[in-house]
């Protein structure tokens, strides 16, 4: 006799054109997401829209994709002597600067694709050319509704889902495909997918702690009697004792049993299952699927001191946001960078210094030390402390300590 799943092969088949969608690691989790079974060991379904429930796994995914996008993004050109400039005349500057398409900010653009790339592992943009060939917009479009395929020859080819509906061919030149951590090289792999027994415990523990509070008869258990009950009889009890004893507001009532019936405890309460532990621990566990400092998702034990909190911000910077930062621009200039750009020594950077900004005291100091060494002008030191420009010519000059270097000329300065 065929099976179930013999029986709804075609019907799949002609569903998803007998290829999988980019957001789905493995046949498996499909017929998992068919039949209603649960794909983690607690029995949870897990993806992204109820992964995005757990609040952990929601601070985590906004910590990097805001840090993607919080920072400015910039193309510059390389110039003689080490120099560099920035190309605000290059088409891809406003783009990345400040508008990718009619609807989104930069910000925006680069948020959606951190969350994308956070969850998903993938991020897909449509690039849109105009009659020239020149780039006008970037289009960022949701990963499930792409399908990815890698040929014998190692050709990548991509399909789209419409709003519509309707599916088109992209060719690669036309889609930006921002790649996570990946095992096949040509496919990110998902972060919620891989650590989904984690997320599906957090989510059986939300579950239990719901119900506990929703169903909270203290002691929950049975009402038994050894005499015969008749129906109406036993759905009328049940239904006095919810209406008295369930619910928050009937919580740690004292409960009157009358004709003969018993209360027999079988409840696990709170304490015994360990229940505000489990919570914790699993905050540190979706953590470290996701590659996030607990602190970074408002998780502090209380004996970290104010000098390890700030390495830790250090460290998120540069073991969480680096990597994400440098795999944006490496993408961004391979994918929306013509040859002929990337020889001319265009290039794109996520500005992160306001990342590792101190406190005014500390950046007057770091500004002073540098004006007082000829390493900036007197203006510049005011730009850093957010002061206004003056008009002051000496305040445009490399004018260094007379005191460590001696007075200085007109001509030397």
């Amino acid at each position: 006799m065929a099976s179930f799943r013999d029986l709804i092969s075609p019907i799949a088949s002609r569903l998803w054109n007998g290829e999988t969608k980019s957001s789905v690691i493995g046949s498996d989790a499909i017929w998992r997401d068919i039949l209603g079974a649960g794909n983690s060991k607690s029995g949870q379904i897990v993806n992204v829209n109820t992964a995005l429930s757990v609040t952990t796994v929601l601070c985590c995914a906004r910590v990097r994709a805001e840090g993607l996008a919080q920072v400015p993004c910039r193309v510059y050109q390389a110039t003689e002597g080490g120099g560099r400039r920035e190309a605000i005349e290059h088409p891809l500057y406003r783009l990345l600067y400040r508008r990718p398409n009619d609807t989104q900010t930069s910000f925006e653009f680069r948020e959606q694709i951190g969350f994308h790339l956070a969850l998903c592992g993938n991020a897909y943009v449509y690039k849109s050319f105009g009659s020239d060939g020149r780039l006008i917009e970037l289009l960022p479009y949701e990963p499930g509704c792409v399908t990815v395929r890698r040929g014998n020859n190692y050709e990548i080819a991509y399909s789209l889902r419409l709003a519509n509906g309707t599916t088109v061919d992209v060719p690669q030149s036309n889609m930006w495909h921002i790649r996570g951590a990946s095992w096949n090289g040509y496919m990110g792999m998902a972060a919620i997918e891989m650590a989904r027994n984690a997320v599906g415990m957090a989510l059986a523990a939300e579950e239990f702690g719901s119900e506990l509070f929703a169903n909270g008869a203290r002691p929950s258990g049975i009402l038994s009697t050894d005499s015969t009950i008749q129906p109406e009889a036993a759905a009328m009890i049940k239904a006095s004792w919810d209406e008295a004893q369930t619910g928050s507001g009937n919580r740690m009532k004292t409960a009157m049993l009358q004709g003969g019936l018993k209360w027999q405890s079988i409840a696990q309460t709170a304490d015994e299952a360990q229940f505000i532990e489990a919570r914790k621990f699993q905050v540190v566990e979706i953590c470290r699927s996701m590659r996030v400092l607990p602190i970074m998702a408002m998780h502090q034990d209380g004996t970290a001191a104010y000098a390890s909190i700030e390495q830790m911000f250090l460290a998120h910077n540069t073991h969480t946001l680096g990597p994400d930062f440098e795999r944006f621009e490496q993408s961004a200039e391979v994918n929306l960078l013509s040859e002929k750009d990337q020889r001319d020594g265009y290039y794109v950077e996520l500005v992160e210094s306001n990342l590792a900004r101190g406190t005014l005291k500390d950046r007057a100091e770091v500004a002073a030390m540098a004006v007082q060494n000829g390493a900036a002008y007197r203006n510049e030191f005011r730009d850093a402390i957010d002061l206004p420009r003056v008009d002051d010519v000496d305040a445009n000059r490399f004018i260094p300590s007379v005191n460590l270097y001696g007075p200085v000329t007109v001509e030397e300065a």
